[in-house]
């Protein structure tokens, strides 16, 4: 059967509100047993509009549809969102829980959008965001199983473009994402899913043009294949996988894509204790990317469901990298931002990422790089687990030793037919490795740098390469240094993790924001959090310490959450609690002193 919006009343104009009339024609289709809702050449204004099963909204060349300004007249799906609150006041999205968009498909089967025509969501960093307009999303799918969307053009999108929540045999295929402008634009993304197919898509996106994210962990992301696809992100990734990683992500194939001007080709990063394994990566050409490829296994928690702050690492193995050629663009700002140009693989120290495979892979990268560069031993971040801030840039570990890949903390890896050039003459080994178990290069070269890899703890190392560069005894000592900082850290972040887990939520029976404050002693309160402070201090009641946040570089430049039972101090009628700065420290959020929930 095949309905038309006009019959139902939708008007042709950017004024009136078409919203009912959308859905009306929808719902009388769905009953029908199914079909397609015509829209044809004109603008109509629509809040959200919710598809049935069998429906498919077509679209035809010339239509337009236009999102409501008002964040009223938009509704959300049935399950929500899993991000935590943290995440929504990152993206300063009232509504992000709810998933509101101008298109929903909620649970639904054999469903879609079809045609040449255009969804517009009018929001944009030059359109402007306002409390009144809102940030849906353009268009979500829910739960729904066999859905597809083909050829349409989505465009001006408040939030992410298009955001499927754990559906299955889904097909997208031949759509054009126009959302550069748009502030957390980004193209396709997935939270769980099953037999998705993504193919001949064109993506210009303002966030990561195709996101694959896990928030719940019984609703992994399986058996992905994303071929024949033009992409670009400009400041951030082109395909990124994680770093919401509360289940599984395993199959992923991206295959005969061209990415450009891109922030990242593909990144893959897992924060959580969940399984990431079976990637296939082939067949990609990158132009102007600042990192083709990225891969991180650290901590970092982003979902409701998971209540640890701090979540044990996750397994990371087997990928494949072949057939890629890639031109990198140099290290850039973005904000207070500086994104280093560079591939990277690494692991948290007593972790690895394993099973990894490049063959057939040839990069040029800027080069430039200088002796001291080369020489550094300092672990370039190795700390980062990210708990207590977003896992982005490494923004505190400088450039890289290595011209192109630095590969630390790894096992199994293998590089085969590849070639590493640069632009500039390069101080630096092509490759600096460390801490890899069977590291395997062969028929490998590279042009412009001092040498092709240099290495450091890569046992048992086969190779039919000579430009090897190794540790002085002094890189050495430096090197084991650094590491044996990195695990003591990890302890005294663990601890701290526990501490902070172990009263959370408090009941805000006061706040302050000054570093010194009177409390009662009362069994109403009983702890205190400080959610987000930077750098360093020393707690007093009384005049007398009684604990510290002593965080070794370069954790203390970053934002960490310090919480302690205040109960065994309050032994006076009023006691005074000082916060006694020391190094780079920063109050970025009120003092809680309360009783837990």
């Amino acid at each position: 059967m095949t309905y038309s919006v006009l019959d139902f009343g939708a008007q042709n104009s950017c004024c009136i509100d078409s919203t009912d009339a959308f859905n009306r024609a929808i719902a009388a289709c769905a009953k029908a047993g199914g079909g397609y809702v015509d829209i044809p050449a004109g603008q109509y204004v629509c809040g959200t509009i919710r598809l049935e099963s069998y429906v498919y909204l077509r679209l035809h060349p010339g239509s337009i549809i236009l999102g409501s300004e008002h964040i009223t007249d938009y509704s959300g799906t049935t399950r929500g969102c899993a991000w935590t609150s943290a995440l929504e006041s990152l993206v300063q999205n009232k509504n992000v829980n709810s998933c509101c968009a101008l298109i929903v498909a909620d649970r639904k089967t054999h469903c879609g959008i079809v045609g040449h025509g255009t969804i517009d969501g009018r929001r944009s960093a030059t359109l402007g965001y306002t409390e009144e307009k809102g940030r849906p999303c353009l268009v979500v799918f829910s739960e729904c199983t066999h859905a597809t969307i083909r050829d349409v053009t989505m465009t001006n999108s408040g939030f992410f473009t298009f955001y499927g929540l754990n559906c299955s045999d889904m097909l997208i295929d031949g759509v054009t994402i126009r959302t550069a402008d748009c502030a957390n634009g980004d193209g396709l993304d997935f939270d769980g899913g099953k037999r998705i197919t993504i193919s001949n898509c064109n993506i210009d996106a303002g966030d990561d043009a195709i996101g694959l994210k896990t928030l719940t962990p019984s609703e992994p992301c399986e058996d992905f294949t994303i071929t024949n696809c033009i992409l670009k992100s400009k400041h951030w990734a082109a395909v990124r996988i994680g770093p919401e990683s509360a289940g599984d992500m395993r199959r992923i194939v991206v295959r005969g894509c061209c990415m450009y001007d891109s922030g990242d080709g593909f990144k893959l990063q897992l924060t959580q204790d969940a399984v990431y394994e079976d990637f296939i990566f082939s067949d990609i050409t990158m132009t102007d990317v600042l990192r083709p490829f990225f891969f991180t296994l650290n901590r970092y928690n982003m979902s409701a469901h998971v209540k640890e702050i701090r979540p044990r690492t996750g397994i990371f193995r087997r990928v494949k990298l072949s057939h890629i050629t890639a031109t990198m663009r140099p290290s850039s700002h973005f904000g207070d931002l500086t994104i280093h140009a560079g591939n990277y693989i690494s692991a948290l120290p007593g972790t690895v990422i394993e099973d990894v495979t490049l063959q057939d892979v040839h990069i040029v990268a800027p080069g430039g790089g200088t002796k001291a560069e080369a020489d550094r031993t300092d672990g370039h971040g190795d700390m980062y687990d990210f708990w207590g801030m977003y896992p982005e840039h490494l923004r505190n570990v400088g450039d890289y030793p290595s011209a192109v890949l630095y590969l630390r903390n790894a096992k199994h890896v293998k590089l085969r037919d590849c070639t590493f050039e640069v632009a500039s003459p390069d101080a630096r080994a092509a490759i600096a490795a460390e801490c890899v178990e069977h590291l395997a290069l062969y028929g490998c070269e590279t042009r412009g740098c001092q040498g092709l890899l240099r290495h450091y703890r890569c046992s048992p190392l086969q190779t039919d390469a000579d430009q090897l560069i190794g540790f002085t005894a002094e890189q050495a000592e430096a090197w084991e240094a650094f590491r044996a900082h990195s695990l003591q850290t990890d302890e005294i972040l663990q601890d701290l993790a526990e501490r902070v887990q172990a009263i959370i939520p408090l009941s805000p029976a006061s706040r302050h924001t000054t570093l010194e404050f009177e409390v009662p002693a009362s069994q109403e309160v009983t702890h205190l959090l400080i959610p987000k402070c930077r750098g360093n201090f020393s707690l007093l009641c009384n005049g007398q310490p009684i604990a510290a946040l002593t965080l070794p570089a370069p954790y203390h430049t970053d934002a960490h959450p310090f919480a302690l039972e205040l109960s065994p101090y309050l032994i006076c009628e009023r006691n005074i609690i000082s916060i006694c700065p020391l190094e780079n420290f920063e109050l970025i959020s009120d003092i809680l002193v309360g009783s837990p929930q």
